[in-house]
């Protein structure tokens, strides 16, 4: 079933000193909690807040990211109960449903810290396409 809604919570991006040097980024992704509310749409509906945490570690010690949010997620009553049984009982999600969360965060996430980033001048945490100039020999008949 659809995710209905994204929203952050926290956005916090700390320069801590010049770069310099070889640069060490460290991503680190997590679920930090699922909580079952009811949202009215219409009629009042079942929904799952996920809280999530997206870090990005700037090394030796040059800057951090942290985006903090919830997502809002709209499946079947009886899925949703599964879900939070087994989010209760051993904090875990089905595969399926971690997959979509995570791809979700990932792509809003990454824009965003690529934007942040480029504000307090830290590199981009992920690799961005480059264009080189072609090399082509002299002698080349073509």
């Amino acid at each position: 079933m659809p995710i209905i809604g994204f929203n952050f919570d926290k956005i916090n991006i700390e320069k801590l000193k010049k770069v310099e040097g070889k640069v060490s980024i460290k991503h680190n992704i997590g679920i930090k909690d699922v909580n079952e509310e009811k949202l009215l749409i219409g009629k009042s509906e079942e929904v799952l807040n996920f809280s999530f945490e997206y870090e990005v570690q700037y090394e030796p010690k040059i800057g951090n990211l942290l985006l903090k949010g919830t997502i809002i997620y709209l499946d079947e009553p009886k899925r949703i109960k599964e879900i939070m049984k087994n989010w209760k009982k051993n904090k875990k999600l089905p595969q399926e449903l971690m997959s979509q969360l995570i791809n979700t965060i990932m792509f809003r996430c990454n824009i965003r810290s690529l934007s942040l980033s480029q504000e307090v001048n830290l590199p981009p945490h992920i690799p961005l396409p480059k264009v080189s100039p072609s090399k082509r020999p002299e002698d080349y008949i073509g």
